[in-house]
């Protein structure tokens, strides 16, 4: 009965989720053969979170010398996409030029995850969205976030960046440490708010 909960525990979380800042690959000292594992979630605005059962894999590859993240989906999956992208780190920051196939950083429009610059704006929760004063969290700056709780994830003291431009229907964030702890991705589909995220278990 213990190994059966377990493995449930893995794949599906049932349960509230603190996102740990650890999970996954250190941002920092990427290398390869680093993984990070991340549970997707499905919900509206106010209701309906749910864990879909998918896990997607990240996992640091190379190629000639260079660094990819590459993109898959655990057997068993309803989602089968697979994708790579190169990934350059740098002092202080990340590039990841062509990620636009990325299940989860194409909405970002800049192309740079910067770990040593301090967050220029305080952001608060409003619902499923994050606020800088009462407007969307949307643009170049980087954000703190105290804390913020959707469904069964919680997420304490990161960092925020958010979709470039809002020209889209799409507010968008990512939550992170010296990892990328959490992603969270709300559509407006004809005012319906349908949110996908993900959130790192390893």
């Amino acid at each position: 009965m213990a190994i059966l909960l377990m493995s449930c525990s893995e794949d599906q979380p049932s349960s509230f989720i603190q996102v740990d800042s650890t999970s996954g690959i250190d941002l920092r000292d990427i290398r390869r053969g680093d993984q990070s594992k991340y549970v997707l979630y499905e919900s509206r605005c106010s209701e309906n979170f749910q864990f879909t059962g998918d896990t997607l894999v990240i996992e640091i590859t190379e190629k000639n010398d260079s660094l990819f993240l590459h993109e898959s989906y655990t057997p068993g999956s309803s989602r089968e996409r697979s994708t790579e992208h190169a990934i350059f780190p740098r002092d202080g920051y990340v590039l990841i030029p062509q990620r636009f196939r990325s299940e989860f950083l194409f909405f970002y429009g800049n192309d740079t995850i910067f770990l040593d610059r301090q967050a220029s704006v305080q952001l608060i929760q409003s619902g499923c969205q994050l606020l800088e004063n009462s407007d969307p969290f949307i643009g170049n700056s980087i954000g703190s976030v105290e804390e913020f709780e959707f469904g069964h994830m919680r997420v304490n003291n990161k960092k925020s960046i958010s979709c470039v431009p809002g020209s889209f229907t799409l507010d968008a964030y990512i939550f992170y440490g010296d990892h990328l702890n959490a992603i969270h991705i709300i559509r407006d589909d004809i005012g319906q708010n349908n949110i996908l995220g993900f959130v790192a278990i390893e």
